[in-house]
């Protein structure tokens, strides 16, 4: 048993013995539950938490921010070399989509004073060039179809958008919006290019980290099929035929994939304007929303209001001022539970305003996922990004929508859809994807079992949990925010999706008493260091730094998000791993502070 504790990670008298000994009893109680993963084979070597760079699959969708100060260079725009082999594809442009640019750039010959994007359908594009020409004017803006200068495989097609605008304005629109080509189709194509007419999938090679997953699961032969087991398991349906989203007549057919999750994001609101206002009125939202949502609202609506759930009378009063026929306001978001907080809403409540007031109530339940929480009763339709803990892998990118088929607004939602729904989500995504997603049961098992634990420790350790010279602030997890709110919409069948008992997610934030306190635990800790979530490896991140560039700083602070913050995704390894891992870098830092 490893001797760790509160008092011995620096907490010094006046604490009395028996104090000590009841801290002591917390800390080893909870490193004593090892676990180690079910994830992995028993012949398989476990991956340990290390202080190397990411891992690099193919396609990897995590940027690498192994220091504190390489977070503020990526936040400003600063980034060096060290992105290059780790870029989140939706936050700037790929190598593989910049090779097939290059490409499409060369054969069209643009001119020095022209920029280029690319998308795979006309209706992206076309709408790339609306954005340009209604937010980033002057500057000339045209779409051309590509498909054959790209050698896209059939029966995909390629459209490139060419402006003369303000680069960095317009790359607004292809990070918040999502929209933009796959890395994967972008690899096909210069494959093609080349004269090789395979369609790889760009798994992990051989005895690379997480390519025994793939060892034990082949991709299907049909994409179709692939896209409709995805669609089936977003929906909630299980293997034995039930739905266990809460709600009669919850389906596949009502769930829409989408490239990336904010993808999903910008369609819902689009589907909002189109169907029961217009994009004039502003959205509210009850506590904090994804960081690139508000990058995104601020670009393109007339804004938002922002209340939380210790506000919930002041959205009421606002909501009061609209009647039934015009509401006060489009829609109503929320996320459950919300980033980096993970404070969880009165979401009963909020479907009660919602109701009475005839609003669309919306809700991103990427956090906490639909194993875990039961939200249809609640809401009139969820988003989601499957490239979070329902990939696992962090090599592949994906947003679902689904429908409440019991809302009030599901006829008029169902037509807009259907008739402007456009499948972008690329072949070979969806076979990997389908993968990724078989063990998204047992994935959320492990993790909310070992973020629960870490959770625990970090709280007996921390001011909030009784120790008062602690260099540890606050924990915030949904069992010690808002967990009334939370434990109102676990799922009572989760158990016939295959997950033994629910949880309150992988995610969990840290708060300290100062900065220097947290950049000195993030620089000692012992694990991966990153810009995503939910994958199978934990992963540590300076959240506000990179979610809150520094004009941001004073909304940042005026809305309760503190920079000393580092947020944890916690993954699959042995718990007892995990939890050393961050108390050894909790004793570096009380060092480094004098505490």
């Amino acid at each position: 048993m490893v001797n760790l504790w509160c008092c011995s990670i620096g907490f010094s008298p006046p604490y009395s013995p028996s104090y000590s000994k009841r801290l002591k009893t917390k800390a080893i109680c909870a490193l004593s539950d090892v676990r180690y993963s079910p994830w992995l084979q028993p012949s398989t070597p476990l991956h340990p938490l290390v202080t190397a760079s990411l891992p690099t699959p193919p396609h990897s969708v995590c940027n690498s921010l192994p220091e504190w100060d390489y977070t503020v260079a990526f936040a400003t725009g600063k980034a060096g070399l060290w992105l290059k082999d780790t870029v989140y594809p939706r936050q700037m442009v790929h190598q593989q989509v910049q090779k097939l640019i290059n490409v499409v750039v060369k054969a069209l010959g643009v001119g020095g004073d022209q920029h280029c994007l690319l998308f795979p359908t006309r209706m992206l594009a076309e709408e790339c060039c609306w954005f340009i020409e209604t937010h980033v004017a002057p500057g000339s803006c045209y779409v051309r179809c590509v498909t054959e200068i790209a050698h896209a495989p059939p029966p995909h097609q390629v459209f490139a958008v060419l402006f003369t605008a303000d680069f960095n304005r317009v790359m607004k629109f292809y990070n918040f919006t999502g929209s933009a080509i796959s890395t994967r189709l972008a690899e096909i194509c210069m494959l093609r290019h080349s004269g090789d007419m395979r369609r790889i999938l760009g798994l992990p090679p051989q005895g690379s980290y997480l390519s025994e997953y793939y060892n034990r699961h082949l991709p299907l032969n049909s994409v179709e099929d692939a896209k409709n087991l995805i669609r089936s398991r977003f929906s909630g349906m299980t293997d034995g035929g039930a739905n266990i989203r809460g709600v009669p007549g919850a389906s596949a057919n009502d769930v829409y994939l989408f490239s990336t999750g904010m993808q999903a994001i910008w369609r819902s609101y689009q589907l909002l304007s189109a169907t029961v206002g217009n994009s004039s009125k502003k959205v509210a939202h009850v506590n904090l929303l994804y960081g690139e949502s508000y990058k995104f609202l601020d670009i393109i609506s007339p804004g938002y209001h922002f209340f939380t759930d210790e506000t919930i009378d002041d959205l009421e009063a606002l909501l009061a001022t609209g009647t039934p026929e015009s509401p006060a306001i489009l829609a109503l978001y929320t996320d459950f539970p919300g980033n980096p907080h993970l404070r969880t809403a009165d979401i009963r409540r909020l479907r009660a305003l919602s109701l009475q007031y005839n609003v669309p109530f919306i809700v991103d339940e990427t956090l906490a996922n639909y194993l875990n929480v039961q939200l249809f009763p609640h809401c009139d339709l969820v988003v989601s990004s499957l490239t979070k803990l329902f990939s696992g892998m962090g090599n592949v990118m994906c947003g679902g929508m689904m429908l409440n088929p019991t809302s009030r607004f599901y006829s008029r939602f169902k037509a807009h859809m259907e008739a402007t729904y456009e499948d972008s989500f690329f072949d070979s995504d969806a076979l990997v994807l389908e993968m990724n997603s078989r063990e998204f049961a047992a994935r959320t098992a492990i993790t909310n079992h070992n973020a629960e634990k870490l959770s625990d420790l970090l709280y007996s350790c921390s001011v909030a949990g009784g120790c008062k010279n602690s260099i540890i602030e606050a924990v915030h997890y949904p069992k010690y925010r808002n967990r009334q709110n939370f434990d109102a919409c676990l799922n009572p069948l989760a158990i016939q999706a295959g997950l033994p008992q629910t949880g309150y997610g992988s995610l969990l934030s840290v708060t300290f008493i100062s900065l220097d306190a947290a950049k000195a635990f993030l620089a000692a800790l012992n694990c991966f260091k990153g810009t995503t979530l939910g994958c199978v490896y934990t992963l540590a991140l300076a959240f506000s730094v990179l979610a809150f560039p520094p004009e941001k700083k004073q909304w940042m602070e005026d809305h309760g998000v503190e920079e000393k913050l580092v947020r944890f995704s916690v993954g699959v390894e042995d718990t007892h791993d995990i939890l050393k891992c961050v108390v050894d870098a909790l004793v570096v830092a009380q060092k480094a502070v004098g505490k």
